[in-house]
């Protein structure tokens, strides 16, 4: 009986190395390889098992459903990128030619702001103290300089980031095509030929092998559909709130931002705050209340909206505890950047899968 246990242990443990050397491999390896099929399996397979269910009902030709369905997604993947990429640059442009004519009353801004600042250590004993240091007599200044030349060093890199973006993309036009040839050609496939692909493979295998395939195809499938499902559901739903947001606030670059803070908001520690709170207090410091208190607002209402949502969200798709989530997305970080920040979750998440005895355990 011990025996038994230390086996079914020793074999679940396995597994995991498996899945994390598996991993690590493709990161330091065959990212770059991996990526296009990766993109069309997870296209391509849920096509094919909807074809399957049109065939069996409409008693259609399966192939030919999964070649219309497959065309119909791309052409709506491909007119919603599209659209999203022109306007992001659209308003990026837009965001460099005002910082480029409103430099000096960004200047002016900080400067207002500085002043406000000034008025208040009136009142804070210790900004004094510091100035009566030796070395330290031109505190205020020094620090009003030093955010004057990152204002002119923002603009200058604001200035020449899209260029520099024109440029990149017309260096990897070539090779950006024929990853998207072999993309698509890779996802016609995977509609089509899945069942026969499948088949095949684990026929190379012998029965207790296939037995074993299948179930940690099973887990791993479940785990890295529940991670992407619950990240892609709180995207989405950070990223409409502020969109609307800014829209009702009569903002410009409402999209922009919208995706800036729906980026952040993933990251671990930042969130939607990092973004929101900090242009809220500025916007009341130059007593532009309706902004100011709008984005508050916004803000009360995102977080109201996320404390009745994310636990549903993240708590049944998930199952993970944050601190957990935490340390996953820093060593992701840490060992293969920011794809293994983003990925670094789903790898617990499909060792638990793996190790624990049911879906409900909880780390």
């Amino acid at each position: 009986m011990i025996n038994s246990k230390y086996t079914e242990l020793a074999a679940k443990l396995f597994c995991v190395g498996a899945v994390i050397f598996f991993v690590w491999l493709i990161f330091e390896y065959a990212v770059g390889i991996v990526i296009p099929f990766a993109i069309s399996f997870c296209v391509g397979v849920p096509i094919y098992f909807l074809s399957e269910k049109i065939y069996k009902k409409l008693h259609l030709p399966r192939k030919l459903c999964a070649f219309v369905l497959v065309l119909l997604l791309l052409a709506a993947l491909g007119f919603f990128l599209f659209w999203a990429v022109n306007r992001l640059f659209l308003e990026l442009e837009k965001l460099v030619s005002w910082a480029q004519e409103n430099g000096n009353g960004i200047k002016n801004t900080v400067d207002s702001i500085i002043g406000y600042a000034e008025g208040l250590s009136a009142k804070i004993p210790f900004v004094d103290q510091i100035e009566s240091i030796r070395g330290l007599e031109n505190f205020r200044e020094n620090i009003d300089s030093a955010i004057s030349r990152v204002i002119d060093n923002l603009i200058s890199a604001l200035s020449s980031a899209i260029p520099a973006i024109a440029m990149g993309v017309i260096r990897y036009t070539p090779k950006a095509v024929i990853t998207v040839i072999v993309t698509l050609l890779a996802c016609f496939y995977f509609a089509l030929d899945y069942g026969r692909l499948r088949d095949g493979l684990m026929s190379w295998l012998s029965p207790a092998g296939r037995e074993r395939a299948q179930r940690v195809g099973a887990v791993t499938g479940n785990a890295v559909k529940r991670y992407i499902r619950a990240y892609l559901l709180i995207m989405l739903l950070t990223f409409t709130e502020v969109f609307v947001g800014l829209i009702v606030l009569g903002k410009q670059y409402a999209f922009l931002m919208a995706v800036i803070v729906a980026v952040v908001d993933i990251l671990p520690v930042f969130g939607a705050g990092a973004v929101l709170i900090p242009w809220a207090v500025g916007a009341l410091i130059l007593k532009d209340f309706r902004t100011g208190f709008g984005l508050l607002i916004l803000f009360g209402i995102m977080t109201i909206i996320r404390q009745i949502a994310e636990p549903k969200i993240v708590g049944e798709s998930l199952g993970i505890h944050p601190l957990i989530t935490l340390f996953a997305m820093f060593a992701g970080l840490s060992l293969f950047g920011i794809p293994g920040m983003l990925l670094g979750p789903a790898v617990v998440l499909i060792v638990k899968e793996v190790i624990g005895k049911n879906d409900t355990a909880k780390i």
